[in-house]
């Protein structure tokens, strides 16, 4: 349809019009919604047009980046969805090592544009990810131990105010929207540009194995060793998946859909340091199956896709852990022996190395002490079984919660935790809820893990 939004120059999307299902339709298939209108903006002045018309109709938004909130914030019922898609644009200065990311782009637009030059942003691992999103809840990934969060290579981000108002937040303008932006989620504003600092990383090396489910123990405490010595390098990751092996080159046909733990040990430094070490973990583990190889940064970003491809069925619990303690593991593997699904798991991700010594108030996140991140997602296919897949998940954090330790990832949370402020911010809520008053006192922005504004700004 033709705009009727003053001001905008974008693409407008009603209901009956060609295009307006493939346009609602999000990653996480559980989320059928149906928005009175789409609207597909061109620049931040198209933002803050649709944002100004749809305060003024009392039409609710709901944000689009790459489409991934888990409990399907990206789209609502009878409001507005501001859907950034086209603003999709990676513009890389090799010679400064900076990126100007749009708010629309996902994290395969930027790895490829970052890769052509031998950079990279430590971000997350799949690929159809939206960019937006992952930063503003702070950013886990491969890279993090490395390089740290996202939101630790974020120079400023452009954003349009509930308000209409385009700003630019950093260091040196909007000094308190700009930590906001670091982990408060999508509270503030749409973001409709992101500036980072970029590092160097083409390649890395990865230990792959496989595990039958009696020897999980053996494999996490492997890794609860590796990542508790002082000495572990910033340079190696950890991640172990509980779950039904998936068939991948390395794996016997004999070994899919087994119930084991399958690892992944990433090296992201120099590939003949950390060649050694590897062996050595993989020669103490003697896994049922493994490689050890080098592995393109690009490749190694896209070998989850499809595991998480769009149109699946989800439901995550996650919490972080500050040990893998012998209580935790007990119930991990015992809820691992009852997984149906063949891509539900439980991830137990490593954290620690640059991430953990940002300082605790640099940023609106406050997990940086945990070291492990215990990720639980529920993953199927067929709506018949969202009570079966549900119900292990909830069950499995159910057995666990005892042995975490403060808080949760807020990319990792659905809309049905308990105290979902406290929950994903920790103790820097009271902060986020004075910024969240002066820069959308009315709650605009509410689809999200929701932070309220305080009474009054101080």
């Amino acid at each position: 349809m033709a705009s009727t939004i003053t001001g905008f120059a974008g693409a407008v999307i009603s209901p009956n019009e060609p295009g307006y299902d493939a346009a609602r339709t999000i990653w996480n298939a559980m989320h059928d919604r149906r928005p009175t209108l789409i609207v597909q903006p061109r620049s931040a002045p198209d933002v803050a047009a649709a944002i100004r018309y749809a305060r003024a109709a009392g039409l609710q938004i709901a944000v689009r980046g790459g489409g991934h909130s888990m409990p399907g914030h990206s789209v609502c019922d009878d409001g507005m969805v501001i859907d950034l898609r086209a603003l999709n644009q990676v513009l890389v200065n090799p010679q400064t090592r900076r990126v100007r990311v749009g708010g629309g782009a996902l994290l395969g637009d930027v790895d490829r544009a970052t890769q052509q030059h031998g950079l990279v942003l430590p971000a997350g691992v799949v690929s159809h990810t939206g960019a937006g999103g992952l930063t503003l809840g702070g950013g886990v990934g491969r890279l993090m131990r490395r390089f740290g969060l996202t939101i630790d290579s974020l120079l400023s981000a452009e954003v349009v105010t509930a308000g209409g108002r385009i700003l630019r937040a950093s260091a040196g303008e909007h000094a308190g929207l700009f930590w906001a932006l670091r982990g408060g989620g999508g509270n503030f504003g749409v973001v409709t540009e992101f500036e980072f600092a970029l590092h160097e990383l083409t390649e890395l090396l990865v230990l792959a194995t496989f595990h039958p489910l009696e020897e999980a123990r053996k494999v996490i405490e492997r890794g609860r060793r590796e990542m508790a010595d002082p000495a572990a390098r910033d340079e190696l990751l950890w991640t172990s998946f509980l779950r039904r092996a998936n068939d991948v080159p390395w794996l016997p046909a004999e070994l899919v859909g087994r119930h084991g733990i399958m690892s992944l040990v990433e090296w992201s430094g120099d590939p003949e340091e950390g060649r050694p070490v590897l062996a050595k973990i993989r020669d103490e583990l003697q896994p049922a199956a493994s490689d050890l190889s080098a592995v393109p940064f690009l490749v190694m970003q896209t070998i989850t896709d499809d595991l998480f491809a769009h149109g699946l069925r989800t439901y995550i619990k996650a919490g972080f852990a500050d040990d893998l303690s012998d209580g935790l593991i007990d119930a991990l593997i015992d809820r691992a022996a009852s997984i149906s699904s063949p891509i539900t798991q439980v991830e137990l991700l490593a954290l620690g190395g640059a991430m953990a010594r940002v300082d605790s108030g640099a940023t609106a996140f406050p997990f940086r002490q945990a070291r492990w991140l215990i990720n639980i997602p529920a993953t199927w296919r067929d709506a018949a079984d969202d009570d079966r897949e549900i119900a292990w998940a909830r069950g499995t954090y159910a057995a666990v919660r005892t042995y975490l330790s403060e808080g949760q990832y807020v990319n990792f949370m659905g809309d049905d935790e308990d105290d979902t402020a406290a929950g994903a911010y920790g103790r820097t809520i009271e902060r986020l809820q004075r910024i969240k008053a002066i820069y959308d006192p009315g709650n605009v922005f509410r689809l999200n893990q929701n932070i309220t504004p305080a009474v009054s700004a101080v």
